[in-house]
């Protein structure tokens, strides 16, 4: 953690580590953006322990860099293979609480130079509508049916006519898939994105 001190005026703060007024954009010539950061950790590491997460009153469990890298790439090709573009003008929703599949979405999208954006239930229903809209939000990433469920009614009411597939990190059922056909919406689930460009790949090997 960088410490801070005060400057000469007395009112606004910087990092210690600057010697004068200049901003740093990167510190390591090997980390210029947030993909490569994360490639550094995992070389800086040994490939070691990247993402932890427990159920209470249990032990934790880890995802080494390597897994959540390769989980990165699969699923920011399975966006690629459902109509995304790697770009920065593509915005992808992530709809969801702090959750290993929370940051394996964003490094997802920064995988392939799209943008993640978070949208939270508790700004209220019609700033999900706003942002949806505003960013003309395609693909929205959900960690349980009962988000999906309130997207599903933005689109029931004509509000966020953008947005077509919703991804769900859990289980959910085919009532929810068949309220989100009706609208044009598609339910995918997380994992079937992710398995996406390892079937490809497959097929390809194959010459089918």
């Amino acid at each position: 953690i960088l410490g801070l001190i005060e400057n000469s005026s007395g009112g606004a703060r910087r990092a210690a580590i600057l010697t004068d007024n200049n901003l740093i954009s990167y510190y390591f010539e090997d980390a210029k953006t947030l993909y490569e950061v994360f490639q550094r950790g995992l070389h800086a590491s040994g490939n070691g322990n990247c993402l932890g997460y427990r159920k209470p009153n249990q032990p934790y469990q880890w995802l080494t860099y390597k897994q959540v890298l390769d989980r990165a790439e699969y699923l920011g090709s399975g966006l690629l293979q459902k109509g995304c573009t790697p770009s920065s003008d593509q915005f992808i929703g992530i709809f969801a609480q702090n959750r290993p599949e929370w940051i394996i979405s964003e490094y997802a999208c920064y995988t392939y130079s799209m943008v993640a954006v978070p949208l939270y239930d508790t700004l209220g229903p019609e700033a999900i509508v706003y942002i949806v809209n505003k960013a003309d939000m395609s693909v929205v990433i959900c960690d349980k049916p009962e988000k999906a469920q309130i997207l599903l009614e933005n689109c029931e009411r004509g509000k966020t006519p953008c947005l077509k597939t919703i991804i769900l990190m859990d289980l959910f059922d085919k009532e929810l898939n068949d309220r989100a056909a009706k609208v044009g919406v598609e339910i995918l689930a997380l994992q079937e994105v992710e398995h996406i460009s390892w079937y490809s790949c497959i097929q390809d090997l194959s010459g089918f």
